[in-house]
């Protein structure tokens, strides 16, 4: 049974997981604001680069799903790698292409974060989980239409 602090401590974590989760969608609202509002080339590559990162961090959760179930296939871990190299040519493209790509790539980490890793996910984090890549699959796209003027 749960002690009174170890209630409060994953409270605790879960509100830190939550800050830390949306504030990283902040560099993704700033590459739809720059790319709206004209930034310099070096700003555009800093923000696809964090993109790129940010995807390379999220296929931890795929490797923590596939370590916790070691009878089952080993696609997530697979398929993390795969996202990520998938990702790196957004690094020498223009924001136009990135951003699409990036917001595939998003996209794709997040079915197979629905197919091999919710069964492990608390509740709480199933639910930011989505939201967050929600939001960062619409800022990108925002992005891309931004750039080729729509």
């Amino acid at each position: 049974m749960p002690t009174e602090s170890s209630h409060h401590s994953s409270r605790t974590r879960q509100q830190t997981a939550l800050i830390l989760g949306w504030s990283g969608v902040v560099p993704f609202a700033a590459m739809a604001l720059v790319a709206w509002t004209g930034a310099p080339e070096w700003l555009l590559h800093l923000l696809v680069g964090y993109g790129v990162l940010i995807l390379a961090f999220m296929g931890g959760t795929l490797w923590a799903a596939a370590l916790e179930r070691p009878s089952e296939p080993e696609a997530p871990l697979v398929a993390s790698i795969i996202l990520v190299l998938a990702a790196l040519p957004a690094l020498l493209l223009p924001l136009v292409s990135a951003a699409l790509l990036l917001a595939v790539l998003f996209g794709l980490h997040a079915l197979a974060e629905s197919l091999w890793a919710r069964e492990s996910q608390a509740a709480w984090y199933k639910g930011m989980r989505l939201g967050i890549s929600a939001t960062v699959i619409a800022l990108l796209v925002l992005t891309f239409l931004i750039e080729v003027g729509a």
